[in-house]
């Protein structure tokens, strides 16, 4: 058996046989096939040196691959927590930024606010109101004086159907009817708004029919105008240049041209508010949606 050397380890401890003498190997002492012998013994010998020092070499290389790899995968990792550190001082700048960026924010927020609360001040002072507040509430007036031309009057014709009671007796007849019905309906559909609360269709069913009215098929009609009274008191408070209904504002008061007549008619005593102004704060009279007042018609003479 070899060692790792290539040498058979019995031979090793034994002294090598002298070789022959000139004379010796020419006398023909040794035979051809002795020396044949020791010549296939030396090409063995010399090829487990071979294979001992290829086994050697790769040892040697695989050594220097791991100590190679190694040293790209200490590198590699090196590089690593330089990128992640890099990363990391990245992040901490884009975070200061973003603080930044959001005080500054803040600020302009701030800034618009108080433009815009400077804004609504100037239009008080000023009387003329900026015009995106303005046509904001130019909406919200169309969607009144709809409620309480059209939807009111529709619904005033069933709450004083002409065979229910003796209308005709009623100072005014049965156009002064409605239009009461009308304003006693405009002021349940309004007024709680004034403590912060919604009108209910419930509520104003109930009193509807307490004061003598025929609501008996009506509700469909009386909840449809109950959700647009609470959508316009909703929009109205949404602007920020406020705006009022002008419900303390009594007939009398009125001077002509401060009204448009209910009953669409020219001449008339002023009766009584049947819908009051819509009026918004810091904009000149004549801006206003104008009351709806009923006119009593003029004797004949």
């Amino acid at each position: 058996m070899y060692d790792h050397y290539g040498w058979n380890e019995h031979e090793a401890s034994q002294e090598p046989p002298a070789a022959p003498s000139m004379r010796a190997a020419t006398s023909g002492q040794y035979s051809q096939e002795w020396w044949l012998d020791q010549l296939r013994e030396l090409h063995d010998r010399l090829i487990a040196v071979e294979s001992w020092q290829h086994g050697v070499d790769a040892r040697t290389e695989q050594q220097n691959a791991k100590s190679r790899r190694g040293s790209s995968v200490q590198h590699d990792i090196s590089r690593l927590r330089e990128t992640v550190g890099q990363l990391s001082d990245g992040v901490t700048v884009l975070a200061t930024r973003v603080e930044r960026l959001e005080s500054r924010t803040r600020q302009v927020e701030g800034l618009l606010d108080r433009l815009r609360s400077a804004g609504v001040r100037d239009a008080i002072a000023t009387g003329e109101a900026p015009s995106d507040m303005h046509r904001r509430h130019s909406q919200i007036k169309e969607r009144y004086q709809r409620l309480v031309d059209q939807d009111l009057r529709n619904l005033a014709r069933e709450l004083c159907p002409a065979d229910a009671r003796p209308w005709d007796r009623v100072p005014g007849g049965m156009p002064a009817a409605r239009a009461r019905a009308v304003a006693e309906t405009v002021h349940l559909l309004f007024a709680p708004a004034r403590q912060g609360a919604a009108a209910a269709p419930e509520d104003v069913f109930s009193v509807l029919t307490e004061r003598g009215y025929a609501t008996e098929g009506a509700d469909p009609r009386l909840r449809k105008v109950v959700d647009a009274a609470n959508g316009i008191i909703r929009d109205m408070a949404a602007v920020e240049l406020p705006a009022t209904l002008q419900f303390d504002v009594g007939v009398d008061a009125l001077a002509e041209g401060d009204y448009q007549p209910y009953n669409r008619q020219d001449t008339g005593t002023p009766g009584f508010v049947v819908a009051p102004a819509y009026a918004v704060q810091g904009e000149a009279p004549e801006h206003h949606l104008k009351a709806f007042v009923f006119l009593v018609p003029d004797e004949a003479p």
